[in-house]
């Protein structure tokens, strides 16, 4: 289990490039498809086929218009939204439509090949279950009636078992295929160290016009005590102090928790929700740190500050990590004189 949680952990990851990334596969769609399409339009046209040159026409037409949305206005979800619903339209008509069956075996065939790669793992999935679930009403069912004149019978029994195979085969590929590019993404973000998140993701988090929601609250946390910890116990239980953190996170906020290590023994956490919410995962959190029984180590206290978008609206993402980072220091001033320590023996 814990192994296909780390699989799904991978996958779901987001890195800065992937609206870019999706920009540029676009174009390039919309640029080949225009032009395949274009030909198909022209020998349609000379065939007399009114169905394949009104399919061509949308084809060009539709995909024009997605190419415009990413290239102009650099709009990654809604031209892959549209390609997806003009691809999903166009070949449903295929199957049904018994003109020819080399092209419903080609751009049925097609989808499941290309989806995942071409709109990402949730287009990519719902299309080739869509297709999927179209194939098998269509050929194992009662609805088969409606088709069965339009092909022979050796096209009726092997066309669903090609295309189920192929289903499946192509979404394994895929998929081992995002896997693995989301795998070396991640180690370029993760901390070695903490198996947290590193500086750069976060940064990069940070400067994603997604991230900056109402909602939005920014932690930021430091492990007290270090320095004396590490002059009496030595690194070793430094490290643990450091190490344990992003458990302690995951205690309070959840496993899908945005942690990230900033600095030695700095941490900062991305998440949503009301001052309340995070006052009391916040707590949940110290708690945790407090109660913590490691080998060298039997207890971690925390410094937090946080800092919630509602609160400071004027403020942008860096500003409210600041802000965080502010509250954080006093709240660490606060436990020095508690605990009557130097400041400076952390």
């Amino acid at each position: 289990m814990d192994k296909i949680n780390n699989i799904l952990s991978v996958l779901r990851l987001r890195v800065s490039e992937d609206s870019e990334r999706q920009i540029s596969k676009n174009i390039a769609m919309s640029v080949i498809v225009c032009l395949s399409a274009g030909i198909m339009l022209i020998m349609n046209i000379l065939r007399h086929s009114v169905l394949m040159t009104v399919t061509s026409l949308v084809l060009v037409g539709g995909f024009a218009f997605t190419g415009v949305i990413a290239g102009v206005f650099k709009n990654a979800k809604v031209s892959t939204v549209i390609m997806a619903l003009i691809l999903t339209g166009v070949f449903t008509v295929f199957p049904i439509s018994g003109g020819n069956e080399g092209f419903a075996v080609l751009w049925i065939l097609l989808i499941p090949l290309f989806s995942i790669s071409l709109f990402g793992m949730r287009i990519g999935l719902t299309m080739n279950a869509y297709f999927t679930l179209l194939v098998i009403l269509l050929f194992y069912t009662p609805l088969k009636s409606c088709i069965a004149d339009l092909y022979t019978s050796n096209f009726l029994s092997r066309f669903p078992v090609l295309f189920i195979t192929d289903s499946l085969t192509a979404m394994m590929l895929s998929l081992s295929s995002e896997y693995y590019y989301k795998l070396t993404r991640m180690q370029v973000y993760t901390d070695d160290m903490t198996g947290a998140y590193n500086r750069k993701y976060f940064i990069e988090r940070l400067e994603d016009p997604k991230t900056l929601r109402d909602d939005l609250c920014i932690s930021v946390l430091d492990v007290n005590g270090l320095k004396e910890t590490n002059d009496t116990l030595g690194h070793a239980a430094g490290d643990e102090m450091i190490c344990a953190v992003p458990d302690f996170a995951k205690e309070a906020f959840g496993r899908d928790v945005i942690i990230s290590r900033t600095g030695g023994d700095e941490f900062a956490i991305l998440t949503y929700g009301s001052r309340e919410d995070i006052s009391e995962k916040v707590k949940i959190m110290k708690q945790a740190a407090a109660n913590h029984k490691g080998k060298l180590v039997n207890e971690v206290y925390l410094s937090v500050g946080f800092a919630c978008r509602y609160e400071y609206k004027e403020l942008p993402t860096e500003g409210l990590f600041r802000t965080a980072d502010k509250f954080m220091y006093e709240d660490k001033s606060a436990y020095y004189r508690r605990r009557g320590h130097d400041r400076r023996r952390r």
